[in-house]
């Protein structure tokens, strides 16, 4: 049986998350989607799971970013995807571990453009 790749995402706002898990699971990943880092990271170890690709959006709340150290080294091979904005600084270690940072502003769309960039669709585009 072949399993879904796995998007994490950890994004402070409601909207933002509702609106990416919706965009994801309809091209076939299964999704994860936090508020904080935190919440993310005990999770996954609760239910031994491994993220296939990370995406932190940092731009609008710096709270987002604690705990994140633990969690990137854990799954320091999963490509990591960090949404910032253009007004707050992007932490080093965050800046550093990304394979792609996307600046605010910018559409669901785009950031599920980037996903599909890193990790291709399970499912054919139609």
């Amino acid at each position: 049986m072949r399993r879904l790749p796995l998007v994490l995402i950890i994004e402070p706002e409601w909207p933002t998350r509702s609106y990416l898990r919706a965009e994801l699971e309809e091209r076939g990943y299964h999704v994860l989607a936090f508020e904080t880092t935190e919440d993310a990271r005990r999770a996954l170890e609760q239910w031994g799971m491994t993220p296939s690709v990370i995406v932190i959006d940092c731009s609008r709340n710096g709270r987002v970013t604690e705990g994140s150290e633990e969690l990137l080294a854990r799954f320091a091979h999963t490509p990591l995807l960090v949404i910032a904005s253009p007004l707050r600084a992007v932490p080093e270690t965050l800046r550093h571990r990304a394979v792609a940072l996307l600046e605010r502003p910018l559409s669901v769309r785009e950031i599920v453009a980037a996903i599909q960039r890193l990790l291709p669709s399970p499912f054919i585009e139609r």
